[in-house]
């Protein structure tokens, strides 16, 4: 075997751009990475191994994943000097000395001193195939020509996803054989048409299966191994040598695995030069240029983490998953303010993909407007929703469609719509105020109640429908929603909001309900060492103690959900303005982010701290929101090279979708100010910059579908004499609103031609295009 056989597969100079690293000798297995695809997926080590860790499938959430089931736990490869009987010549690749993170792809590289080489293993799964490969490179640094061995070992562990048993799908002992011929390890429960099949680009020269076979580790369950061994793998000296093995499964038979299998084999190269067209078109999506180096490449990486996500399940359907490694499948509160963060850069077909699979879902299980919480790759419901996910789901459809400009869409969304808006202000409000009770996203146990989070979104969801009506001709409903939107806004805006602290509170319940629930969390906080949260909460205990069990108000629990009023734009500006001021300081703002709840002052999130970006931008503080997302930026290869973890600023999942909706939405719509309005074929561009950004530009960005596609690219430059605003349509038929900040001081020029500009309702100065295309407009002060 020459190392001309087996080609490598090349990185490429726009995605080797995106190369992350780190050291791993001596790195706790916790810290995980993703071998990301569409069907299957890998999570391991990077250090190399394939722990057992996860606790919605105990032990078993990481290793080789083919939605709905698990088909690996690991694998292994074992090197030695052919024909040595040394045991010091047999080395198992365990520990590496590094991982290497790209956008699609991995790399762990090994120095194996006493064997005098160099090995590099990288990994990818390839599109819309239920198949994985492995390359090893074999790298000599001895200077003489070698003759190798190597076995390489795989765990089965072929298994359900979580909530399986819902469906009383039960796990059976994996069963194994070898394929001599074939050169091949074939593995199947015991009680499930659920395969796998692994091999390689050569033949093995003798193989072997046991239950009780294992390489270097032992992993839990109920698998089996199967070792592949090759002989005479020759490495020309100070040269290299590629061995590819090929992982195929499938949970309906073998024949489909093998199928798969054949195809890894004979079009590995095709299926590589695919996925990394696809990522490098990834890439050319909506690409910023910022005066920030560091945002802009935790930018770049971000659109790519929105593919990790892709969840594909035939049977089920396909949308964005949550987090990895425990949430890959897909929620409706997680969606809503993912999808946002997912439109400005390019993601609008998935982001309508994502709401039909999560409205079908729905409508299957509750069948009254309710959305779903959490849907397993099962294709079974494990929580039938929040309240809050309702109200949300539906301002979410809206702010799609607006990107989209999808009418069909919008259609199959919209009886759904009026159900849902149906449950929450009839079966979920029971006492008429206008306030649905429930859990909303911060679930206080045992208070689920009139809560902020579901009142705003609420108000959102009704403004949205009232906009849903007008345009599908349902004029009546129109005026029924926007009536109630303006009484459930002006309810939040006096009974929820909190004159002395400068603050909304975090819900409306009766002091009963509060009291009997008081001395559990007070307990809770100190066990915890919150002593601050110990003492706000018994100082909250006396005040009850002094009224009426009986008597509503309401109540501040400082959790980050008090920002609703402002993310939407529900608060009057001074209202606003107090509450965000404070928000701002260490009260409620860690080193990382936006405290959880500003009585812990604990933990941080990237979504308590995107929704505070989004707050601020907003109400136009830019400085503020920039804060706020570098802040999300900042925590950045602090786990996952290439990566966020969902929790600031190292733990939990080590990438979240939604913390796509904290960086992209306030920095596109809100910075750059791109507002469309597709359906209508118009885009408003309302440029809002931080003071220190100066020189700014985007291409590339996409907006509408179908026939109403269209792209933008939009830059912006400001110095002392002269702001130039430069854009380019590459579709006609649209109209351009250019809503700026002009001075009575100040000319415009439009193309070269002076124009007036019209002064809008916010106190900006609008100009407009009709047929708009390429364009260039200044802003000078007057000679």
């Amino acid at each position: 075997m020459t190392s001309a056989t087996v080609a490598r597969l090349t990185t490429g100079p726009i995605l080797g751009a995106y190369h992350e690293s780190r050291e791993t000798s001596g790195l706790s297995w916790k810290d995980l990475y993703i071998t990301p695809g569409n069907r299957t997926y890998m999570i391991g080590s990077q250090n190399g191994g394939f722990p057992d860790f996860g606790h919605h499938v105990k032990l078993e959430m990481g290793g080789l994943w083919l939605h709905p089931i698990k088909l690996l736990d690991g694998f292994w490869l074992r090197i030695a000097n052919s024909g040595s009987e040394d045991a010091n010549d047999r080395k198992w690749l365990t520990e590496s000395d590094s991982f290497h993170n790209y956008p699609f792809h991995n790399e762990h590289r090994y120095t194996l001193p006493s064997l005098k080489l160099e090995v590099e293993r990288s990994q990818f799964c390839p599109d819309d195939t239920e198949g994985f490969v492995i390359s090893y490179t074999l790298r000599d640094t001895s200077g003489e020509p070698r003759s190798l061995s190597a076995s390489f070992l795989a765990r089965t562990d072929l298994s359900p996803v979580w909530f399986s048993e819902g469906k009383g799908i039960e796990d059976s002992f994996d069963e194994g054989r070898i394929d001599q011929d074939g050169g091949l390890f074939l593995a199947k429960d015991g009680g499930q048409p659920w395969h796998v099949v692994v091999g390689a680009d050569r033949a093995c020269s003798s193989g072997a299966v046991g239950r009780e076979l294992f390489g270097p580790h032992w992993t839990a369950g109920k698998g089996i191994s199967g070792e592949l061994t090759y002989d005479d793998i020759i490495v020309p000296a100070g040269g290299e040598t590629v061995i590819r093995f090929f992982i195929a499964g499938s949970y309906t038979s073998e024949e489909a695995a093998l199928l798969t299998y054949k195809k890894l084999a004979s079009s590995c190269q095709e299926l590589w030069a695919s996925k990394r067209e696809r990522y490098e078109a990834i890439a050319a999506q909506t690409v910023i240029s910022i005066p920030d180096p560091h945002l802009q490449k935790v930018f770049g990486w971000v659109k790519f983490h929105n593919d990790w996500f892709v969840r594909d399940v035939p049977e089920v359907g396909r949308g964005m998953g949550a987090g990895h490694p425990e949430y890959p499948w897909w929620f409706g509160c997680d969606n809503s303010y993912t999808l946002l963060g997912l439109l400005p850069l390019g993601g609008l077909d998935m982001a309508q993909e994502t709401l039909e699979l999560i409205r079908r879902t729905s409508e299957e299980t509750n069948g009254n407007g309710r959305i779903i919480h959490e849907l397993s790759t099962s294709g079974l419901v494990a929580n039938p929703g929040n309240t809050q996910e309702t109200a949300h789901f539906i301002k979410c459809v809206w702010d799609v469609f607006g990107w989209t400009g999808d009418i069909q869409f919008l259609r199959s969304m919209y009886s759904g719509v009026k159900k849902g808006l149906s449950w929450l202000l009839g079966e979920m409000d029971p006492d008429g105020d206008l306030l649905p009770e429930g859990y909303g996203i911060i679930e206080i146990e045992g208070l689920n109640v009139e809560l902020i989070d579901s009142a705003v979104y609420t108000w959102s969801a009704l403004r949205a429908g009232t906009q849903m009506a007008v345009l599908l001709g349902e004029h009546e409903q129109a005026d029924e929603y926007a009536s109630l939107a303006e009484r459930l806004g002006d309810t939040i805006n006096k009974e929820l909001w909190l004159e002395k602290e400068g603050l909304y509170a975090d819900a409306m319940a009766s002091v009963g309900k509060v009291m009997s629930r008081i001395d559990i969390y007070i307990e809770r906080a100190r066990s915890m060492g919150a002593e601050g949260a110990v003492a706000s909460m018994q100082a909250m205990k006396e005040e009850m103690q002094q009224l009426d069990p009986a008597s509503e108000k309401p109540w501040l629990f400082k959790n980050w959900v008090i920002n609703t009023p402002m993310e939407t734009g529900l608060a009057p500006r001074d209202k606003a303005i107090r509450a965000l001021d404070r928000m701002g300081t260490d009260e409620f703002t860690g080193p990382w982010g936006t405290y959880l709840s500003g009585l812990y002052q604990d933990q941080m999130m990237t979504i308590s701290t995107g929704v505070q970006a989004v707050a601020e931008a907003q109400y136009d503080r830019m400085d503020e929101s920039l804060r706020y997302i570098r802040l999300i930026a900042s925590t950045f290869n602090k786990r996952l090279p290439g990566s966020i973890s969902e929790m600031s600023p190292d733990y939990g999942c080590f990438v979240q979708a939604w913390t796509v909706y904290g960086i992209a939405w306030p920095m596109l719509t809100g910075m750059f100010g791109i507002q469309p309005e597709a359906h209508r074929r118009k885009l408003k561009l309302r440029p809002r910059l931080p003071k220190e950004w100066n020189e700014i530009s985007v291409k590339n960005v996409s907006l509408g579908l179908g026939e109403l596609h269209n792209v933008l690219d939009w830059s912006i430059s400001h110095s002392e004499s002269v702001q130039t605003y430069s854009f380019e349509l590459k579709q006609t038929g649209w109209s351009v609103e250019l809503d700026l900040l002009v001075t009575a001081d100040e000319t415009v020029m439009l193309d070269g031609v002076s124009v007036e500009p019209v002064t809008t309702a916010e106190g900006g100065s609008a100009i407009r295009i009709e047929a708009a295309g390429k364009h260039v407009i200044t802003v000078k002060k007057r000679a």
